[in-house]
């Protein structure tokens, strides 16, 4: 296996399969309206098997800007019931990882910038196993 760890890809794709009134993408916020999914600091490989493969707890944040407070609201909190749903599976696409379960805080205002715009944000804990990439052999 020679594949990138396409969790990222997987949970943005996961959030717009959602059909909310703005799309998401993998990007930070920027100056206008956004609805933004990216990787936080952090993460821990929490065990190692013998394989190399790796449980790992990533942090991830959706970001929504917007100066509508109600779909801003309505973004966030379609994707919270979605992502803390019991039974959800983010699945990868190319078998980098294998989904065990999220983390899901509840959405929060952080701020309201002097544009007028609303900066509502989600985190959440991705729990996986990495799979490492195999070495060839001569």
């Amino acid at each position: 296996m020679n594949a990138k760890n396409d969790f990222l890809e997987r949970l943005n794709a996961f959030v717009n399969s959602l059909d909310l009134p703005i799309k998401s993408r993998m990007d930070y916020l920027d100056e206008d309206e956004s609805f933004v999914v990216y990787p936080l600091a952090g993460g821990k490989i929490n065990k190692i098997y013998m394989d190399e493969a790796r449980d790992v707890s990533l942090p991830f944040e959706i970001a929504v800007k917007t100066k509508d407070h109600e779909k801003a609201n309505t973004c966030l909190w379609a994707v919270n019931e979605a992502l803390s749903d019991l039974f959800v599976d983010i699945p990868s696409a190319n078998g980098s990882y294998a989904f065990d379960n999220l983390e899901v805080a509840m959405p929060f205002l952080n701020e309201r910038d002097e544009q007028g715009y609303y900066i509502y944000l989600q985190d959440i804990q991705a729990n996986i196993t990495v799979f490492q990439p195999q070495k060839e052999r001569n």
